[in-house]
Parts: C-alpha cells; sequence; structure tokens
C-alpha cells in the first residue's frame, strides 16, 4: 500500500500500538499493589512490507504479544523461602507463648519457698504456725504446678485448632490452583497471547501455600503445575487437587494428626515448612516435653515428700501419710489393636529413673514385650509378663525406666499402647495433706543411752559404746528385726550388752520388747569393738517398707549396758531434716539433679529452643525478603518506568493521530483539485 493511504493506514496501525501499549501500562499502574502480579510490557514489530514498483513499503506495525516479566527461578526462591520463613515465625512465635508461662510461673521460687517452710518445722517440730505455713506453702506449690499444666494443656489444644485452620486453607487453596491449571490450559490453546493474569495468580497460590506448608512444583503439560508435599505426596495434579485431613491419633483422640484424605495414612511426621510444618515440630520436639518435664519435676516432688513423710512420725505417734498426690501415668490403646485388646495401666516405681519421654509398648511374640522411646524408636527396654498367682492381670516391670505397667486381658502379637508417664504429673498435682499435726517432722526412734525406768532413762552404762540415731533404708544389711516380734510401730525397744569385751574383742547383745515382767527378747547379735559396728534393722509394717537402721559400735563394753530406741516425740525433728535436705538431695536423673536442677533444666531447654527459633525466624525473613526482592527487580511494577513509558506512548499515539490528520488534508487537497 502506498501513497496517501499508505501514510494513513500505517500512522493507523501506529495509533492502534499506541494505544495497546497505553492499556498495558494502564493495567501495570492498576495493579502495582496487587500481591503476585507480574508487570506486563507490549512485544510491538513491524509488519511485512509490500513490494510496489521493485520497492518495499512498510506497512506499519503490529503489537505481537502481551509478555510478563518473570523468572521461574527467581519464583521458585521465593517459595522456598516462603515456607522456611513460615514455618520458623510460627515455632518461634509458639515457644515464646510457653517461655513466657514458664517464666511468669516461678516454679522454682515456689520450690524454695516450699522448702523453707520445711526447714521452718525442722527448726520447730512441734510449732503449729510453722506447720500450718509448711502446708499453705505446699498448697501454693501444687496449684502453681496445676496451673502451669493446665496452660501448657490449653496450649495443646490451641495448636489442634490451628492445625485445623491450617488444613482447611491447604485444601482450599490446592482447590483454586488445580481450577487456575485447567483455566491456564485451555487459555494457552489460544494462539494469539498468555493468560499472564491467571499465571500471576497460580504463582501467588503456590506462594500462599508454601506460606502453610512446604511443597514442592513440577511443571506438567500444557502449562499445568503439579503440586507435592515434602514427603511426594501429591496435593495437585492438574486439574485435580488431593485433599488433606485432620484425624484423631491412633493413640490419643485428643491429639490431632494431619492424615491424607483418600486413604487417610498418617503423613504428620514427613510434612516440614509452613505453619502447618512449624506447628507440628512445636508440638513434638517443645511443648510434649514441657510438658513431660513439669510432670516429672511434680512426679519427683511428690514421690520424694511422700515417702520421707511415711518414713516419720506425726504429732499424733501415727506414721505421716501423703502430702502430694499427681497425675496418673496415661496409657493409650492404639486403635488399630486387635478386637478385645488388653487395657494397660501404669504406676511410677522409682522417680529417678524416670526421663520424662514418652514409650511405645508393643507385644511381641509369646509373653514378651517391648518398650520404645517414641521419638527416637530406640528399644529401651523389653520383658516377659508374670502373672501372679490367682491374678488376672501380668505385671511388666519398667523399673529401669521408673514405671511398671499391668496388662488385663488378652492382647495379640502387634498390639502397642502409648505410655506416658509423667504427661499428666503437673496437671493432677495437688496437696492431699490438711492437717498441721498430720506432717511427720518426727524420726520413727530416738537412740539413747540407758534403759526406760518408770518412763524415765536411767543411764548406768560403764563401758563407750553408742547407738547411732539412725537412718531409713530400703533394704536389711545386719542384724535384722522380724515384724511379726514387734506388736506396733514405733514401739519401745532395749539392746543389752549380754556379754562384755574390749577392743579387739567380741561381745554379744540383746533385743527385747516391751519393760519389765513383760519384756521379751526378740533377737540377739555380736559386735566386733573397735571396727565399724554392727547394723541393727527394725522393719517398716507400712509403705515404702524399708527399715529403720541403728549401728552399734565402741571399743569398751561392759555386761548389762543398755540402750533405748524410744518412737521419736513432739520435740523430735529428724523426719522433717531429711525433709529439708531433698532440697538440695540428687533425687532426679538417675540421682544426677535436684529439684531446683531440674526446674532449671526445663527452663533453659524452653529458653535455648526460643531463642534458637527466633533466630531462624529472622535469618529465614531476611532470606525471603532478599528473594522477594530479587524476584521483584525482574516482576515488580516500577512507577517511575510505568510514567516514563506513559509519556513515550502518548506521544507516540499523538503523532500517529497528526499522521492519519495530515493523510486527511492531503486527500481533501486531492478531491478538490479533481
Amino acid at each position: 500500500m502506498s501513497g496517501i493511504s499508505g501514510l494513513v493506514n500505517n500512522a493507523l496501525t501506529g495509533l492502534q500500538a499506541a494505544q495497546s501499549a497505553l492499556q498495558v501500562v494502564g493495567d501495570n499502574i492498576a495493579n502495582v499493589n496487587t500481591p503476585g502480579y507480574s508487570q506486563q510490557s507490549a512485544l510491538q514489530s513491524t509488519a511485512i512490507p509490500t513490494a510496489i514498483g521493485g520497492l518495499y513499503y512498510g506497512n506499519g506495525t503490529q503489537i505481537d504479544s502481551v509478555q510478563r516479566s518473570y523468572s521461574s527461578f527467581l519464583q521458585g526462591q521465593v517459595w522456598t523461602a516462603s515456607a522456611s520463613a513460615s514455618g520458623q515465625a510460627s515455632l518461634s512465635s509458639s515457644l515464646q507463648n510457653i517461655l513466657g508461662m514458664l517464666n511468669n510461673g516461678g516454679v522454682s521460687s515456689q520450690v524454695s519457698q516450699f522448702f523453707s517452710g520445711v526447714a521452718q518445722v525442722a527448726a520447730n517440730p512441734d510449732d503449729i504456725p510453722a506447720r500450718q505455713s509448711m502446708l499453705s506453702n505446699a498448697q501454693t506449690l501444687s496449684q502453681t504446678f496445676q496451673s502451669l499444666g493446665q496452660q501448657l494443656a490449653s496450649v495443646g489444644s490451641g495448636v489442634n485448632q490451628q492445625i485445623t485452620q491450617s488444613v482447611d486453607q491447604i485444601n482450599s487453596i490446592s482447590k483454586q490452583i488445580a481450577q487456575l491449571n485447567v483455566q491456564i490450559s485451555a487459555a494457552q490453546g489460544n494462539p494469539n497471547g498468555s493468560p499472564n493474569d491467571l499465571l500471576d495468580q497460580r504463582d501467588h497460590l503456590i506462594t500462599e501455600l508454601n506460606g502453610q506448608v512446604g511443597v514442592q512444583v513440577l511443571k506438567q503439560q500444557n502449562s499445568q503445575l503439579s503440586v507435592f508435599l515434602s514427603n511426594g505426596q501429591v496435593l495437585v495434579a492438574g486439574g485435580q487437587s488431593f485433599a488433606l485431613q485432620t484425624q484423631s491419633s491412633p493413640y490419643n483422640q485428643q491429639t490431632l494428626d494431619v492424615g491424607y484424605a483418600n486413604n487417610g495414612a498418617d503423613i504428620s511426621k514427613s510434612l516440614t515448612g509452613g505453619t502447618l510444618g512449624g506447628l507440628l515440630q512445636f508440638r513434638s520436639q517443645s511443648l510434649n516435653p514441657a510438658e513431660n518435664g513439669l510432670g516429672l519435676l511434680a512426679d519427683g516432688i511428690a514421690s520424694a515428700l511422700n515417702a520421707q513423710q511415711a518414713q516419720g512420725l506425726n504429732l499424733n505417734g501415727s506414721s505421716g501419710s501423703a502430702l502430694f498426690s499427681t497425675g496418673a501415668v496415661q496409657v493409650f490403646a492404639n486403635t488399630h489393636n486387635s478386637s478385645g485388646a488388653a487395657s494397660v495401666l501404669g504406676t511410677i516405681t522409682n522417680v529417678g529413673n524416670l526421663s520424662g519421654n514418652d514409650y511405645i509398648l508393643t507385644k511381641s511374640s509369646g509373653s514378651v514385650w517391648t518398650l520404645q522411646d517414641r521419638s527416637t524408636g530406640a528399644t529401651v527396654a523389653s520383658t516377659s509378663g508374670s502373672v501372679s498367682s490367682g491374678a488376672s492381670t501380668t505385671s511388666l516391670n519398667f523399673s529401669g525406666v521408673g514405671f511398671q505397667l499391668q496388662v488385663s486381658g488378652t492382647a495379640a502379637a502387634g498390639d502397642s499402647f502409648l505410655v506416658e508417664p509423667t504427661r499428666q504429673g503437673a496437671v493432677g498435682m495437688q496437696t492431699v495433706l490438711t492437717d498441721p499435726a498430720g506432717i511427720a517432722a518426727a524420726s520413727p526412734f530416738v537412740s539413747s543411752p540407758g534403759v526406760l525406768v518408770s518412763g524415765s532413762l536411767q543411764n548406768n552404762n560403764l563401758g563407750n559404746m553408742t547407738l547411732s540415731a539412725g537412718q531409713y533404708v530400703s533394704g536389711a544389711a545386719g542384724v535384722a528385726v522380724s515384724p511379726s516380734d514387734i506388736s506396733s510401730f514405733p514401739t519401745n525397744l532395749q539392746i543389752t550388752m549380754t556379754s562384755g569385751a574390749s577392743q579387739g574383742g567380741s561381745a554379744t547383745f540383746q533385743i527385747t520388747s516391751g519393760s519389765g515382767t513383760t519384756a521379751s527378747v526378740i533377737t540377739t547379735g555380736t559386735v566386733s569393738l573397735g571396727g565399724s559396728g554392727t547394723l541393727i534393722d527394725i522393719p517398716y509394717p507400712n509403705p515404702p517398707g524399708g527399715y529403720w537402721q541403728v549401728n552399734l559400735s565402741g571399743t569398751l563394753a561392759a555386761s548389762g549396758d543398755a540402750f533405748t530406741l524410744s518412737p521419736g516425740g513432739a520435740g523430735s525433728n529428724g523426719n522433717a531434716q531429711a525433709m529439708a535436705a531433698l532440697a538440695t538431695s540428687k533425687v532426679l536423673n538417675n540421682g544426677t539433679a535436684t529439684f531446683n536442677d531440674n526446674a532449671a533444666q526445663l527452663l533453659t531447654q524452653v529458653t535455648n529452643q526460643a531463642a534458637q527459633a527466633q533466630n531462624n525466624a529472622q535469618a529465614q525473613l531476611t532470606v525471603l525478603q532478599s528473594a522477594q526482592a530479587s524476584q521483584q527487580a525482574v516482576s515488580g511494577v516500577n512507577l517511575d518506568q510505568e510514567a516514563a513509558s506513559l509519556i513515550q506512548y502518548q506521544q507516540a499515539y499523538q503523532a500517529a493521530a497528526k499522521a492519519i490528520s495530515v493523510g486527511s488534508t492531503l486527500f481533501q487537497s486531492l478531491i478538490q483539485a479533481l
């Protein structure tokens, strides 16, 4: 085309191209704040020229396509960084929450305050106000543990809710991505361009999806994308999405796991990244250990104090009863166990051997049961069940890890149970002793030289023999008094030398119960003079069993020398001193940690986890911001650039319009001339 018509036509194509380019610029400006939007550009080229008279005349210009500024590599970096940053942010926020609870709870200070009250009773064993103060401190201590345990349990309920919300968002986003796959695939059939806005929407949805859980993306035919979880499970394949679901744990119905909706397979342990991955990591690596650690401390204090209470006498002269109670050992049967499977009950037997871990108990072949650490999967113990004569339960002794189990009913091979020895320890902690007189401050026996005459001690000993104050021991190691020989516990006992001797020799003695004509010999023994002495063990008839042990020693004994073991009275403080000493005794963690050591260890563990998560969250946020900046440098809308483009295309439009006007004038002139 040539002449005036060629001028007008070429100018018209330029005007149309400028108009299209201005429309693209306007779209960029309108979407400058639209999340996920990529800058678009109109790609322009020269139209095919026309040969006339041996010369080629141009036919103007044309818009070939509208192209978005995009880098798949940079977009992939944003997706990966989004998953990591969101996961660490979720973990950090949750850890800061429980760290605040533990800091505000003041467990260590309450433990110290309680033992300060015990020390006051040891200093004034018959003082009722001191005893009342000790019980008040005990009540405060148990309430502190109970409150913290309940707060941690409520965090667990909150985690369940957040997991449900996250799974719902994942399913919604996956469905939208699948729908966009279908739309994009259909639009790609159009030879005139690419559905840029749909591609941007899909990329943005994948960014949001990575904010919920880490995923991998694979490009398929027709520009469709397949989306996979970190464990390889598919979420989106073409136009089809595969939903996740929340489902109760096969052991504890109060705990929600994440499963694959089409087959119910539990995939919780394999999910990483995003809010969901952070929540699951927080629950398994931080929340559950914190609950177990707090429960272990509560169980340790209760067990040690109750055992010491049982070793002493209260103001009424009776053996002490329990001071605290704690939550029971939790055992959950697997929902996939055989029909009519056994039920299991647990009891803590040695708090010093408890680790604060959870275990999986599995019935192997025959009568063998194995115990595995739930976190590591390592087998920590195995035992054969023993059935007592006439009993309907099987006893499983796992004293090496601090508890025993009673199995009722019949279990099939492969049946399994979740054992949580300390999870409920803090939640269920209560002070059950309410009477100040019930504090067993007195030792069961007081050792004194001489014999009781009409209720008074008379010491006519001629030798230098001594009888120690005594201590509680779990097993007999010397001359043991038979329980059947003691009419009541405690009761007056007399140790009388029946022969004399000096250093290097040995002397005999007898132990009698009662006084006067009713005194009866219950046992006899021999002591080597100048040596370490002879231990005498008097059995406890009540739990926790064991013996009150005294040591008879010296270098000179005279026949008739005697010692009296009398029940501790109101002024006796031996057992209260033993209670106070528990504050600094290494009771927990196989005899390596005191109560305050354990409290500090729990707080330090959570503090370190929180600090590390916070640092990681900040680092991952920096990585995400860097990835976003790099991606936006390529795909983001630059308003300065768009303003320049506006002027450029405006001038082109105006110039084209002027050329059309000139052509129109020339045509009018030609018409007039004709």
